[in-house]
């Protein structure tokens, strides 16, 4: 059995993916990491809290979605033996959309919250077409974190350090929403240069692409890990 190590995107809950551990073989034993919903951290807490969830000696593989996708690279620059793949979701080494993030700096806590959450924005931005049960375990998910600390990891993305030089040479895979209105393809070039072995592949659907298409997510997460098991 390989453990999944899931880092969450800019809610922190791990709620969204709920539908996606539905789907998962029961060889593979997830783990959700779940950033606080009450406590404002810097960019290197929300690193060093991932870091300590990391196991410590069982094969794993790691997934980080959206925001913590440079939280994943983090890891990278220093990563544990144990580590024997990595899958980035819908992310990006340094904010691709500066106009959308940068309003982390300047507007106010309410206004930020409910771009996000109003369902027409919602699924604009981040749900698509997604059916209706992920737009409400979308915005359960926002709900359930505070103002203040959804505002400060957009200040976060939008005040990245460069992202760090990386040691990890293992199997790497890109997972790219065919319809993201917030990360854009040119995401992966950095990314491409920073894991020259990184390989991507498409999914259908909006930024949040695991939650409105978690069967499909799922099989090839399942694909990947069973990869890495024939590997000699």
């Amino acid at each position: 059995m390989t453990k999944l190590l899931l880092l969450p995107g800019l809610d922190g809950t791990g709620l969204v993916f709920d539908p996606l551990l539905k789907h998962l073989p029961e060889d593979i034993e997830p783990q959700v990491v779940r950033y606080p919903a009450d406590r404002v951290m810097s960019f290197q807490e929300h690193v060093d809290f991932a870091r300590k969830q990391l196991p410590r000696k069982k094969p794993f593989v790691l997934l980080a979605e959206s925001f913590s996708g440079p939280i994943g690279l983090q890891i990278l620059s220093d990563p544990p033996d144990n580590l024997k793949g990595v899958l980035l979701v819908a992310t990006f080494a340094r904010h691709p959309t500066p106009f959308f993030l940068d309003a982390g700096l300047y507007l106010p806590q309410k206004l930020i919250l409910n771009l996000f959450s109003k369902t027409f924005l919602g699924r604009f931005f981040c749900l698509g077409g997604a059916p209706s049960e992920a737009v409400d375990i979308f915005q359960n998910a926002l709900k359930s974190v505070k103002l203040s600390v959804l505002s400060n990891r957009l200040k976060i993305l939008a005040e990245l350090p460069p992202p760090p030089e990386i040691s990890f040479s293992g199997p790497c895979l890109y997972l790219q929403a065919k319809n993201d209105r917030l990360v854009p393809e040119r995401a992966t070039v950095p990314l491409q240069q920073l894991l020259p072995q990184l390989q991507i592949e498409q999914l259908p659907g909006p930024h949040i692409t695991l939650l409105a298409h978690p069967e499909t997510g799922a099989q090839i997460i399942s694909n990947f890990i069973s990869a890495l098991t024939d590997m000699p």
